[in-house]
């Protein structure tokens, strides 16, 4: 039997879904969908399912193998959204690379492939969407990846460098639900198929990236204030087709309340969520979709489902009037709405051609609205009394998360970095300036080929990055490198990093009893929450995300954690329109009593 078909087998025994009923479709369809002349030897369907975004319909796996000169097609399923067709890594000198789509849309690609190694593409959207391709010459030993790969970034790197590895790794880990974290085990095993890779001829097993780590939990020992949801988007749920669960904690036992599901409503990977000022109603987005669902924060209630548009993924208040903002990933646009329990759309703030809004952020004063833009490698500053916006060019390469401090000074996670020199990258805007200041180079003290860093702390691949309500530190999440890291805004530079979970993605912060904060830090391929103690900056807690009451929940149990949303609100400025209304008769006794322990320092006094 050759390596190709070696491959083929492992795949499929090794921990992923066998979908061979779908090749007879699959077959049907490819004649039609193809380029003319071109009829594609493998294909990659994009779809919803955790896991399996990119997904081969023989196997199941997100990984295809092809002989040189063979074409692959990619192509839209079963998805209610639209994605681009983009190339993350590909291998230099290879005809017709990258593949690039400006905008998301449903159309597929029938690509070639010439150059044999590894292929790796994403959707610019949803850049954790990964799928592979590796064009394997018969005649070499061992499984064809090339003697190096072009990253997007625009950086060339051998494929035996330590940045390859933790690119492979990142690549099985994400794309095989069976290998994420589950902290209901004893132990986080990685094992990968015993499979020969060629490395510029030099032949390795894929199973050296194995790996096995202790799974423990941990209870913080001061309480929180109030309860923090979370986003586990992966959740499986009897009674819908799609993804996704938001599960509500009490961060005073550190118990889980509920999971709201939206089974009626077939509620669709649920991604970033926020909340009114009496706390009764969550806004929560669906980002592989065009919905935005609103649901009672107590009873978990639907009220309301509606269409924004393609791909809302963060929502957020101005705390001035409470006017709700909701970013439509994919379009140019933030989409402004009424508060309440059926939100009324008010018009749309243009960020820009091209731009595909991600996570922005409301300045504490309500002023202004930043937005990084993922697809336009910029952001854009909205004044929001009179709703103008003035687009920045930064250079950073998927430009995802933005927050800004109480002086007015924004940070922005750029998922890929700053090329040419940054693998890694904050970029500082000057929001009263309508400026870049300044990249961050999170990596400055890691080399990409050796892995060496020097022991000072490191990050690779942030995505969400907010500065603490006391305006010292930007904990930013970094799903390549698995680390929190700590920026002391005093000197822009990372003082600490500490370890986090595959797929370490969403962070915010909320109260903890007695003064000080917390930073909450959820995980794609984990199922528990980080606790990090911003007094003591360290790991507090690890909170398990599972309720084995739920027998509701069919699959990825407590998984795809992504965005976090503690309430009361820590900032000061987001905490005040709720402070006010303290005795007034529109906060629930639950929330009054939550405020009752807020105390003077973090009310911003």
């Amino acid at each position: 039997m050759n390596h190709t078909s070696f491959l083929a087998l492992a795949l499929v025994a090794f921990p992923l879904t066998n979908a061979a009923n779908a090749v007879e479709r699959a077959k049907s369809e490819d004649v039609i969908i193809s380029r003319p002349g071109v009829l594609p030897s493998a294909v990659l369907e994009m779809t919803d399912e955790p896991g399996k975004w990119f997904k081969d319909p023989k196997s199941g796996g997100s990984l295809v193998v092809i002989k040189p000169g063979q074409a692959v097609l990619i192509k839209m399923t079963d998805t209610n959204t639209d994605h681009t067709i983009t190339s993350l890594l590909w291998q230099p000198g290879a005809a017709n690379f990258p593949v690039d789509q400006e905008k998301p849309s449903n159309a597929s690609v029938t690509q070639t492939f010439d150059k044999p190694g590894l292929y790796v593409f994403t959707c610019k959207v949803h850049p954790y969407m990964l799928g592979a391709v590796v064009v394997d010459d018969p005649k070499t030993e061992g499984l064809d990846i090339g003697s190096e790969i072009q990253l997007v970034t625009g950086a060339k790197v051998p494929t035996t460098s330590d940045i390859a590895k933790k690119l492979l790794r990142t690549f099985f880990v994400g794309t095989t639900p069976a290998l994420w974290r589950d902290y209901r085990t004893p132990n986080w095993e990685v094992k990968l198929p015993d499979l020969p890779i060629n490395l510029a001829g030099s032949v390795l097993k894929l199973s050296v990236l194995n790996f096995s780590e202790p799974n423990a939990l941990l209870q913080p020992q001061t309480p929180g204030v109030g309860e923090v949801w979370v986003d586990t988007q992966f959740e499986g749920v009897s009674g819908k087709t799609k993804h996704g669960t938001a599960t509500q904690i009490d961060a005073s036992n550190w118990t889980i309340k509920q999971k709201v599901k939206g089974v009626e409503q077939n509620m669709n990977n649920p991604h970033n969520m926020w909340t009114d000022a009496t706390y009764k109603y969550i806004y929560q987005t669906e980002w592989f979709d065009k919905r935005l669902t609103t649901f009672d924060r107590t009873s978990g209630k639907v009220y309301n489902t509606q269409v924004v548009g393609q791909n809302p993924s963060h929502a957020m208040s101005n705390p001035l009037n409470g006017m709700l903002y909701v970013a439509i990933n994919g379009e140019d646009r933030v989409l402004k709405l009424s508060p309440g329990e059926f939100p009324t759309a008010l018009g749309n703030i243009n960020t820009g051609p091209h731009t595909g809004p991600h996570g922005h952020h409301i300045t504490d004063d309500g002023k202004y609205m930043i937005t990084p833009n993922a697809l336009a490698s910029s952001v854009t500053i909205v004044d929001l009394a009179s709703e103008q916006a003035t687009e920045i060019p930064t250079g950073g390469v998927i430009p995802i998360a933005a927050w800004s401090d109480m002086d007015h000074k924004a940070y922005v996670a750029n998922l890929l970095g700053t090329p040419p020199k940054m693998l890694s990258s904050l970029t500082v805007i000057d929001i009263d300036g309508k400026k870049k200041i300044k990249d961050i180079d999170l990596a400055e003290n890691y080399d990409p080929i050796s892995g060496e860093h020097k022991g000072e702390a490191y990050g690779l691949g942030p995505i969400q990055t907010p500065v603490s309500p006391d305006g010292k530190y930007v904990v930013s999440a970094n799903f390549l490198s698995t680390t929190i890291t700590i920026l002391d805004t005093k000197t822009d530079k990372v003082v600490k990093s500490l370890p986090c979970e595959p797929g370490c993605h969403g962070v915010n912060f909320g109260l903890k009893k007695g003064g000080g904060y917390y930073a909450y830090v959820a995980s794609k391929f984990a199922n528990d929450l980080l606790v990090f103690d911003m007094d003591k900056l360290d790991i507090a807690g690890r909170i398990l995300l599972v309720d084995p009451k739920d027998g509701q929940i069919t699959g990825n149990y407590g998984m795809g954690g992504q965005g976090v949303l503690p309430l009361p609100l820590a900032d000061a400025g987001m905490l005040a329109p709720t402070l006010k209304l303290v005795g007034t008769g529109k906060l629930s006794p639950e929330v009054e009593g939550w405020l009752t322990l807020v105390t003077q320092q973090q009310r911003g006094n």
